[in-house]
This record gives C-alpha cells, sequence and structure tokens, in this order.
C-alpha cells in the first residue's frame, strides 16, 4: 500500500466513512500530502498533517512524486493553475490556504508538476512587507463574505475553525482542526476582552456545550469569525445574540504574532 498521496484537485472533501452520503469532517487543499492509514476498495482512510483521520475517495489524488521541493504559500482568495507558460488557459481553481512545492520558476510564474505533467502559476504580489498580525487582518478581509460550510476549510465554504486553521497556517502558526482542542492549545494564555489585541483568538459558547465557536480579535471590539458567512461583527451586536455575552475566553497570540 502506498504510505501518501497528494491531493490533485482543488480541495478534497474528507469523511467520516468511506461513502459520500457520510458526514463531511473536514477538507484538504490542493498538493497536501495525505499519509494512508488503510484502503477500502477506491476510498483511503487518510491522517492529515494536524492529525485528523477520515475517509478520501481515490480520484482526488494522486501518488506521483515528481512535484518539486520548493515551497509556495497561495495566498490568494483564489489562484489559476494554467496549461501554458503563457498563462492563458487555466484548468484548475485553487483556494487560499494551499501550500505547493514547484518544480522551477519561470518569468512571471512557477512550474509544478501533477501526474508527471506540468502545470503554471501566474507570480502573484505577496505581503512579506507585513507583519503577521497585519498578515492575519489582511487574509480576514480577503476572505469576507465566504460562506459557512461544516468541515470547510477554503472560500467555498469555512466552518469557523477551519478559518482559523486555514488563515494562521499562511503566517507559520499551526492550530487543531476542531474548536474544543483550539482553545486547549497551552502555548496562548488567557486573557481579558480589555487586553485583546488584533489578530488574538475569542472563543464562544452558544449552546452549553463548554465551548463551541471561535472567530478572532479584529479591534475596536470586533470579531471576524464564520457564522452563515465570514463577517465582521461587534461584541455588543445585539441583532441576533449578543457576542459578548457568549465569550468563554480569549488566548492572546501576541509572542508568536509579534516575533
Amino acid at each position: 500500500m502506498i504510505n501518501s498521496q497528494i491531493v490533485k484537485t482543488a480541495y478534497a472533501n474528507i469523511y467520516s466513512e468511506p461513502r459520500f452520503n457520510s458526514e463531511m469532517v473536514t477538507q484538504a487543499l490542493f498538493f497536501e500530502s495525505l499519509e494512508v492509514v488503510s484502503e477500502q476498495n477506491n476510498w483511503l482512510e487518510v491522517c492529515q498533517w494536524d492529525g485528523y483521520k477520515g475517509y478520501v475517495h481515490k480520484f482526488y489524488l494522486s501518488n506521483d512524486e515528481s512535484y518539486g521541493h520548493s515551497q509556495l504559500n497561495l495566498t490568494c482568495r483564489y489562484t489559476d493553475v494554467y496549461i501554458d507558460k503563457n498563462f492563458e488557459t487555466s484548468v484548475l481553481t485553487v483556494p487560499f490556504g494551499a501550500i505547493v512545492k514547484y518544480n522551477d520558476i519561470i518569468e512571471n510564474g512557477y512550474i509544478i508538476n501533477i501526474d508527471s505533467k506540468e502545470y503554471y502559476i501566474k507570480q502573484f504580489v505577496d505581503n512579506r512587507d507585513l507583519s503577521k498580525r497585519q498578515k492575519v487582518l489582511h487574509y480576514c478581509r480577503m476572505l469576507m463574505g465566504s460562506p459557512y460550510l461544516w468541515g470547510g476549510k477554503t472560500p467555498f465554504g469555512y466552518d469557523c475553525s477551519g478559518l482559523i486553521q486555514s488563515i494562521y497556517k499562511m503566517v507559520e502558526i499551526n492550530f487543531s482542526r476542531d474548536t474544543s482542542d483550539q482553545i486547549q492549545d497551552s502555548r496562548f494564555a488567557s486573557i481579558s476582552v480589555n487586553d485583546a489585541q488584533p489578530g488574538d483568538i475569542v472563543f464562544f459558547d452558544f449552546d452549553n456545550n463548554g465551548v463551541d465557536h471561535v472567530g478572532i480579535w479584529y479591534g475596536d471590539d470586533m470579531v471576524v469569525h464564520c457564522s452563515g458567512q465570514v463577517k465582521v461583527q461587534s461584541i455588543h451586536d445585539n441583532s441576533s445574540k449578543k457576542l459578548l455575552d457568549y465569550i468563554v475566553d480569549i488566548k492572546s497570540l501576541g509572542d508568536l504574532l509579534d516575533e
């Protein structure tokens, strides 16, 4: 059995059982390497980089190992993959958060390899001059309006914890997949609302579950979170549930965001 495979589609849905009508629990992004745990007909049980396990259909995957070794973070909302060096014919639209390994650099772009075929990604404006904290807020603004999707980790649909994991991975801070695990992260100290800084993480308990929702402190008593869609909302807004009344913890990311 092959020990690992990479995602060759824009993203791959990962399910709780080896069938499409089971619950989608999360997603793997383009070029993500998945460790194969077991095989059942056309399905593989896989383990992701964060330890999350589930089942994925083989047609999302490639076992080709001819990809490059230089890493490129795709930090645009969407990035096109082309079949020609002139960047005229796009064959795939890859979501924010994917990390590809390219084989070579060409004028205005990069060469990647999938299933022994060359594809091309156009060079894009990066945000290397921004601090990590500034990048987090930039990504929040860029992803506004993305719809809610249970198990989602792309601008085509996020859930609340998937949004957190995706944004912070792009500033080299790895979070667990689920809110219940994110709040237990011992790297971060709990702080009060009055001490929250943009980029800190805010946890909520709407349904007396201990914790069941998470967002990013945006500043000026505003939180970016995915509820219906990715949006920025005042903690004092009482048009639905007043967020302030449901905050159970705020984690300071100061040491990692300010390094």
